[in-house]
């Protein structure tokens, strides 16, 4: 019998990378959204509807095998470096009602230190339920493929901030 989704939803996923390239130089690659699609093993394209900042809605186009589904994406913040030399940026995804973020943080070394997180899942409607449990196979199962493909795109990341001429 396929798992039942947990009662109470599932914990945030993240991971973090160390990147050998100025804060500014990572925020041009997280901050390209529209770019998402090469770097995400799950995300197919982001859609915004106009320049990014906090309020800004698309739709984002994922994929796991044959499966391809819509979801929508509200910023919910958008913080470019500033003068303490960190930088945010985070979206809502309906319908899972849940929040992914970047946050990056200057080293001393001149690097960059990437956080990438998932929000806790909440318990979920009817809809995510079916589709996770029947075309995801299972929450937990696709949480487990969401933590790799998180610290895939970081290492996508990793790879074009520090590819030569880039910083």
């Amino acid at each position: 019998m396929p798992e039942q989704f947990p009662v109470g939803g599932l914990p945030p996923i993240e991971g973090a990378i160390e990147i050998a390239a100025p804060v500014d130089v990572v925020w041009d690659l997280v901050s390209d959204l529209k770019a998402m699609g090469r770097r995400s093993p799950e995300t197919v394209r982001m859609f915004i509807t106009d320049q990014p900042r906090v309020g800004s809605r698309g739709l984002n186009l994922n994929r796991k095998g044959a499966v391809v589904w819509p979801t929508t994406t509200r910023i919910t913040r958008w913080k470019p470096p500033t003068h303490d030399g960190s930088g945010a940026l985070a979206f809502h995804v309906g319908p899972t009602n849940v929040e992914w973020s970047y946050e990056l943080t200057p080293r001393a070394d001149g690097g960059t230190h990437v956080v990438e997180r998932r929000s806790a899942l909440p318990e979920a409607g009817l809809v995510v339920r079916l589709v996770g449990r029947w075309l995801m196979g299972g929450s937990q199962q696709h949480d487990v493929e969401l933590s790799d493909g998180i610290e895939r795109t970081l290492r996508a990341f990793k790879t074009e901030a520090e590819a030569p001429g880039r910083a």
